[in-house]
């Protein structure tokens, strides 16, 4: 295990929120040993500006009318630093790299000295720098930081991400080629960024198994199971990863069934499709410590995916919950899902998914679900933290 080292996580997504993050969990398991200071997400001006009008952003830490830097307790013991950036300036929109290049510089000077700061605050020296899918600040403090290892872990295909399209790629390939290691939570993005790097590892996504394997505490999905035959359900974001016309095609075919769906909607064409449907609903984010007692009231769990270059490197979180669960699955196939190929049903195509849904149902047993949650329960976040603690052990070593 590593033990007593600083940390600096430099993340993209933000500490607190409504849905899971392989980055959190990996930095809650490692802080319980270690000095762990999480840098949040970077907020623009205009963030800042809708957080005055009442949106969910804590601007006044941004701004620093509140403390910037938190010390946060853990569930199980053990705590966490978390830090907020003061703003900076939005320019991921802007085309030209040179134009880009010159507006990107002009926050950093502070969010160096910000970082500093509270690393001084919590007598931090020669910190370990962990660069959560965040390149963009990731170039502009490679070697600011006294560090003594430096890692990029990446949990995505930045190329195909929308809001990263003009400049992500370069960037990444620019900050991934000078670090001391990269972390990858995929055999498909493996095979993208070693190629920038040979010192490329893979640590895949884990599971609260805790969580997720216990009993049902409540029961929010009781409804739909008194107005239909059975509930079909999905944990996660309802955003531009899902195939919409599978998803209709799904709902029109077993109309007895209630098709639910759990998570942040962020995408309305999609939410448009899915709402023309009346066995379909949408039940929006929910706090993540209740996130069991819906999957415990589904009878199967789904991940209908599109296959395209965003969805490819995926693995994706939601499988290890609903088999901790016990719940069979059905996913469509898109990516890196060879560890499961035994256990859950993966299919390419419209009908053959539609139809599987039946027959899965007929022919789930107490003994298929035992095996589920036994092969959930391998792939803990303290088993995965522990994997990604042993590979920093070895390139510390190989640098001292």
């Amino acid at each position: 295990m590593l033990k007593n080292k600083n940390i600096v996580c430099v993340a993209f997504p933000t500490w607190e929120g409504v849905y899971l993050k392989s980055t959190v969990q990996l930095m809650t398991e490692l802080a319980r040993q270690n000095n762990v200071l999480y840098v949040d997400y970077a907020f623009t001006f205009k963030d800042v500006l809708s957080g005055i009008r009442g949106k969910d952003v804590p601007y006044k830490r941004i701004l620093g009318l509140e403390p910037r830097l938190r010390e946060l307790p853990l569930g199980g013991g053990g705590h966490v630093h978390v830090l907020s950036l003061p703003p900076i300036v939005s320019v991921n929109w802007i085309k030209g790299e040179n134009w880009y290049q010159r507006l990107s510089r002009i926050s950093m000077p502070q969010v160096r000295r910000v970082i500093r700061r509270a690393m001084d605050q919590l007598g931090m020296t020669s910190p370990i720098v962990i660069n959560a899918f965040n390149p963009f600040l990731g170039v502009h403090l490679l070697g600011k930081l006294n560090e003594q290892l430096h890692l990029y872990y990446c949990y995505d295909e930045i190329r195909a991400a929308e809001w990263a399209k003009h400049h992500g790629g370069r960037l990444e390939g620019q900050f991934a080629s000078q670090v001391d290691g990269i972390i990858v939570s995929s055999d498909t993005l493996h095979t993208a960024k070693k190629r920038w790097n040979d010192k490329c590892f893979i640590v895949k996504n884990g599971v609260n198994f805790d969580l997720f394997s216990q009993k049902a505490t409540s029961f929010p999905l009781e409804q739909y199971h008194h107005t239909h035959d059975k509930v079909i359900g999905y944990i996660g974001s309802v955003d531009q990863r899902l195939d919409y016309e599978l998803l209709k095609a799904c709902a029109q075919a077993y109309p007895h069934y209630a098709f639910v769906f759990v998570g942040r909607i962020n995408y309305k064409k999609g939410e448009k499709i899915l709402r023309e449907n009346k066995n379909i609903f949408l039940l929006g984010p929910q706090p993540f410590d209740e996130l069991h007692n819906f999957i415990q009231g589904f009878d199967v769990g789904l991940i209908p995916f599109l296959d395209n270059d965003f969805t490819s490197g995926i693995y994706p979180l939601k499988i290890n919950e609903y088999l901790a669960a016990g719940k069979a699955v059905i996913s469509t196939e898109f990516g890196d899902l060879d560890d499961f190929m035994r256990i859950i049903t993966i299919t390419p195509h419209q009908d053959t998914f539609v139809r599987s849904i039946k027959l899965v149902l007929e022919n789930d047993s107490t003994a298929e679900q035992e095996i589920r949650v036994e092969i959930a329960s391998q792939n803990s976040w303290p088993a995965r933290a522990e994997h990604f603690g042993a590979i920093i052990n070895d390139l510390l070593k190989k640098t001292s």
